[in-house]
């Protein structure tokens, strides 16, 4: 075997020996070599979670604040002669517990956060069937809407990591 056309096909240097040249590749041009590589289990689910982060946090930006208590369409009525419904939310495990978990339609739902049982991304609480986003926090943890429909809806943080469901009837 010749060894004077032991060349690197990524940067044209001249090797001496094959042992040589798969060294110089592994350690110098591990990424542009024509290999299958996989990426590591790990690196695929770090990437997962911070775009879903990214995706939370823009979310959260654009429509935060507007739809934080009351949003567009679906505002509390004040000529109600129905109280306030009222309900803890928290977390265990990976879902969101609310107690009572069952509401009344057309009468306002204030939902009280506990704080203490809401981990990371848990305290951005998305309804998405009465259009709610809101970041609660020890000063504001309180999520205040009013159900205009009935059956079983979701309620979910910004990343979907923590998930739980409630009734209206």
């Amino acid at each position: 075997m010749e060894n004077d056309n032991l060349r690197c096909e990524a940067c044209n240097r001249e090797f001496t020996s094959q042992e040589a040249i798969d060294s110089h590749n592994k350690s110098k041009h591990h990424h542009s070599q024509k290999q299958n590589h996989t990426f590591p289990t790990k690196t695929v689910a770090i990437v997962v979670v911070l775009m879903l982060a990214i995706i939370g946090v823009a979310a959260f930006i654009v429509v935060g604040h507007k739809t934080a208590n009351t949003p567009a369409g679906n505002t509390i009525n004040p000529s109600s002669s129905d109280t306030v419904q009222t309900a803890t939310l928290r977390v265990s495990g990976s879902n969101y517990i609310l107690e009572p978990s069952t509401f009344k339609k057309d009468i306002p739902v204030k939902l009280i956060a506990n704080i203490n049982s809401m981990p990371g991304c848990s305290k951005s609480v998305t309804i998405p069937a009465f259009g709610i986003l809101k970041y609660v926090t020890a000063n504001d943890n309180s999520i205040t809407f009013t159900p205009t429909k009935t059956g079983t809806f979701s309620i979910a943080c910004s990343m979907s990591m923590y998930t739980g469901t409630f009734t209206v009837e």
